[in-house]
């Protein structure tokens, strides 16, 4: 393997990290919540009849997941816990209308998101989110893969732009 994404800076000394991209977290939820959501002054009391849309492990949009829904005052409890590889599933069936909870999402998904279909609220009081390659010290990625990572951080920046959103 040449290269791989994650959203830390790898711990390990034998692994390198490049930041590539940082950007804001926000709260994504379908646009069917508000209308049935009672009108109160805080987000928290519009989304407290609402399930939590957890991660489970170690993936580090958790703890943001987690924190949110703690200020938010949510109801404690597992909410609705799926694997990081099934968070775009969960937010599929929340953007088909199914109305099935909240949840944090990072930068780029947030960008993408329909905004007939989901609502998308930047969570100023969070830490950015940054996105890093990651190859290893002793092996520096091939040629293909160097040339890919030089022009990944220019394609992250333009698909962040507000000019190129859906």
């Amino acid at each position: 393997m040449d290269f791989c994404l994650g959203f830390y800076k790898h711990p390990h000394p034998q692994i390198a990290s490049d930041l590539l991209v940082s950007g804001r977290l926000y709260l994504a939820v379908a646009t069917c919540v508000w209308p049935r959501a009672p009108r109160a002054a805080s987000l928290g009391a519009r989304l407290a009849q609402e399930p939590e849309i957890r991660l489970v492990g170690d993936d580090p949009m958790r703890q943001a997941i987690d924190e949110i829904a703690q200020r938010l005052g949510s109801p404690a409890g597992p909410g609705i816990q799926v694997q990081t590889s099934r968070l775009a599933l969960a937010l599929e069936l929340v953007r088909l209308g199914m109305g099935m909870g909240w949840t944090v999402v990072y930068f780029l998904t947030a960008t993408r998101l329909d905004p007939a279909q989901m609502v998308a609220m930047e969570l100023p009081d969070l830490p950015p989110m940054s996105l890093y390659s990651y190859h290893a010290s002793a092996h520096p990625p091939g040629l293909h893969a160097t040339r890919m990572l030089t022009m990944l951080p220019g394609l992250l920046h333009a698909a962040l732009s507000p000019h190129t959103r859906k």
